[in-house]
């Protein structure tokens, strides 16, 4: 290939950084199981570079399109894998897809991590508009990596409240990252208003002298240069590597060691841009953050909280008495006499069975669960064992009134937040009530912390918050007021004391790895995690599978749990397709990428990471000039994980064993267009006037379809079908014929056969051709 092909096949163009970071490890998996596998892989495969998987899966056996399946979690994961289906049974009318949402938690915590705490009178009824905080996710930046997370407020009724009229619930109001009167409280000391303080303005000692001057934004930023500069000069392909290598394996703590900052060099940026134990996770997590992060973007918070999303969701549903709350499942596992999934409950005898299960229970609630049954394959075992997720603490205290806003100085009216190393951490000054009357009462988030703080301040959280938090109490008034107060003057810490615990009200405080249906707050990868578990997660056979924001490029966003609703929903359609022509027809409309046929946002596209390209169907002894058909390939990664993990499941191993994989085997799962495996393909024959791709069809076609009257030539060029087929036959025939290559020359596949070689030679010169180099199935 030119360099210019290699360095194209490299960015994976098209996609977000994470995406591209996630196509990685899913290619990655894929070229290992197609280098090993002699009966359907090709031998010119690696990371980069895989060949298509064609229309294996749908037969002529139609066994209708009823299905029910379990969605296992009311978060945004699991509420939008049901408005998918409703979508996709009335688009398709002959697909009747049966779903039932079980929700282990009351229906007041509908949402998973979309969830916000009202406060309220005694009995029961909410104070006023603004008496909230979010305890999940609060904020939603507009950049193009959020546009299906956009999509779907379009689609739900999330609007943007209009300029200088009062927001009503549900609608998306401006939320503030900053505001220049924030403070920043550090080593006893106060600075107010600077974006990036250094270790010289907290009198913090021990750092070389040309760090201590530098804040520690501008110090991290100077690391990641390094790697940002190579993206965006275009070297794909050395930006992965470099990526891989000297970023992938190692914490952030170890990357910086490795570039030659200091312990407290390292201890002061952590303390001053995260908290401790954060730089725990990848390097390459924080490199790809750093790519991935849209500095300009437009920030947005939903008037009422972020739950209100999944009531609207709720409420789109077209079939709300699916949702059965308080159902916490306790075991999965295959039901071989019926080829469905047998799910239990707690508190129920018998088990259900469903044609499928989507589990979107965080990882760390999966582990409560007895999986034994579904012989899950190692790696999804290990991301379900050890897979890091973030400790994440909030805490949010309603006071008579708004004493941030007039009586600290310099008063902060316009949202944004205060940092320090407190055991409060980080302190939210809310967007949606800065319109509000400051002498009336109000909520402030007092604390957000994540890590060991989380964890540690964890320890004053009861799960009957408020109750038996006195402790927690104190600390937090003190913590207020010492971030808030002039260091130097101990009278006015004094007074914020008396003023802060004066206006006291109520709080309530949250701990989710306290949750056991959360156990932690998100998805948070360590050392190599996410290039080793990844495919692991995401891998499925179509029946039991893994969604929800760890199961996503995107993990920790809302979007990712959205994106991860869309593949496993295709990789149930290709998975049964087998069966089901509105399947079938239904996976087909995912694989377009315009017009009217395709599916439409936010329910569709599948997102990029899974999509073959046409660089990726070169393989890397290819000639330069290839002419290749692409159309068809979107999606195709997703289809290779349905059919590497239907054969693994087969096999009983916890992972595929490639080389052991035999035509028998391959046959059933595959279908009728399993007779591919035994074609030869062959360029410029013997005898030949020109170049030509040729197959051998030792079964004279009869594997495409019964009906089809045998044709005694064995060997056809790609030029026209035999006489005589069904519509089945010619429509199997023409993706053959998309899948080939005519390596000699650019040009379309030739109008017609060949004419001045006799049969016996072509025998002779496709015999002499070997076995296949290309992936047909």
């Amino acid at each position: 290939m030119t360099s210019t092909q290699n360095n194209k096949a490299a960015s994976l163009s098209n996609l977000s950084i994470r995406q591209s970071w996630a196509a990685r490890a899913i290619r990655k998996s894929i070229s290992q199981i197609q280098e090993k596998a002699t009966v359907i892989p090709t031998n010119c495969t690696d990371t980069t570079h895989l060949l298509p998987i064609k229309e294996t899966f749908y037969t002529e056996e139609d066994k209708g399109g009823e299905f029910e399946v379990c969605i296992i979690g009311a978060g945004v994961a699991g509420l939008f894998t049901a408005m998918i289906f409703d979508y996709l049974n009335k688009r398709f009318p002959k697909l009747k897809v049966k779903y039932q949402i079980l929700e282990a938690n009351e229906e007041s915590r509908l949402g998973g991590r979309l969830y916000t705490y009202h406060f309220k009178d005694k009995e029961g009824k909410t104070f006023g508009q603004h008496d909230y905080f979010d305890v999940g996710a609060m904020r939603f930046p507009e950049s193009p990596l959020m546009k299906r997370l956009f999509d779907l407020f379009k689609e739900i009724g999330v609007e943007k409240a209009p300029k200088y009229e009062r927001p009503r619930v549900g609608q998306l109001v401006p939320y503030y990252l900053n505001d220049k009167k924030q403070p920043a409280f550090y080593n006893g000391r106060r600075v107010v208003g600077k974006a990036d303080p250094t270790a010289n303005d907290f009198l913090i000692t021990g750092l070389p002298p040309e760090i201590s001057g530098q804040g520690a934004v501008s110090l991290i930023n100077s690391k990641i240069k390094e790697f940002t500069k190579v993206y965006r000069d275009g070297r794909a392909e050395e930006f992965w590597n470099k990526l891989l290598t000297e970023a992938d394996p190692y914490s952030v703590r170890q990357y910086l060691t490795n570039l030659n900052y200091d312990y407290n060099t390292i201890e002061f940026l952590e303390t001053l841009n995260y908290g401790n134990r954060w730089y725990d996770q990848a390097a390459s997590e924080m490199i790809l953050e750093a790519l991935d992060f849209e500095p300009n973007a437009e920030w947005w918070c939903v008037e009422g909280g972020a739950q209100q999303i999944a009531r609207k969701m709720q409420q789109k549903i077209k079939h709300n008495q699916a949702i059965q709350f308080g159902k916490t499942v306790t075991a999965l596992s295959y039901d071989d006499e019926k080829k469905k999934i047998a799910v239990t409950v707690r508190g129920e005898k018998t088990p259900k069975t469903y044609d499928a299960v989507f589990n979107s229970a965080p990882l760390g609630a999966m582990q409560h669960m007895q999986l034994e049954g579904l012989n899950l394959n190692w790696g999804a075992k290990q991301a379900i064992r050890s897979l890091g997720y973030g400790a994440s603490c909030k805490i949010g205290v309603r006071f008579k009134n708004l004493w941030w806003m007039n009586k600290v100085e310099p008063p902060i009216k316009m949202g944004g937040q205060g940092r320090s190393d407190l055991p409060i951490r980080c302190c939210v000054y809310p967007s949606y009530n800065i319109y509000d009357k400051v002498d009336e009462p109000g909520v402030l988030l007092v604390s957000y912390t994540w890590s060991q703080e989380a964890l540690r301040i964890g320890s004053l959280i009861n799960r009957e918050s408020p109750a038996g938090e006195e402790e927690l109490k104190s600390l937090v008034i003190h913590d207020l007021a010492r971030l808030h107060a002039n260091p130097e003057e101990e009278s006015d810490y004094q007074r914020l004391y008396n003023i802060i615990s004066d206006a006291y009200l109520d709080h309530y405080a949250y701990n989710w790895y306290a949750n056991k249906h959360s156990v932690g707050g998100f998805a948070y990868f360590g050392p190599g995690q996410f290039q080793n578990m990844y495919d692991g997660i995401i891998r499925s056979d179509g029946k039991h599978i893994i969604i929800g924001e760890v199961a996503s490029a995107h993990h920790g966003w809302v979007v990712g749990a959205l994106e991860s609703a869309v593949r496993g929903v295709y990789q149930f359609l290709c998975r049964h397709s087998e069966r089901s022509e509105a399947a079938h027809e239904a996976t087909k409309a995912y694989k377009k990428k315009d017009g009217p046929q395709m599916i439409e946002p936010p329910f569709g596209p599948l997102p990029a990471e899974y999509n073959l390209t046409k660089e990726d169907h070169l393989p890397t002894d290819a000639p330069a000039k290839v002419e290749l058909q692409s159309d068809l390939y979107t999606g195709d990664l997703a289809r290779l994980q349905v059919l590497f993990e239907w054969i693994r499941l087969e096999q009983g191993s916890d992972e595929i064993q490639p080389e052991k994989i035999n035509k028998s085997e391959v046959r059933p799962i595959l279908g009728k267009v399993a007779g591919l495996l035994d074609h030869r393909v062959m360029v410029h024959p013997p005898g030949f006037q020109r170049d030509y791709v040729f197959i051998v069809v030792p079964d004279s076609w009869t594997f495409l379809d019964k009906t089809t009257t045998p044709t005694t030539q064995p060997v056809l060029p790609l030029s026209a079908p035999p006489k005589r087929q069904t519509s089945s036959a010619t429509s199997a025939f023409q993706g053959i014929r998309a899948a080939c290559y005519s390596l000699a020359t650019p040009s379309p596949l030739p109008p017609s056969p060949p004419t001045s070689s006799s049969d016996a030679n072509k025998e002779a010169a496709c015999a002499a051709a070997g076995p296949s180099p290309f992936l047909y199935a």
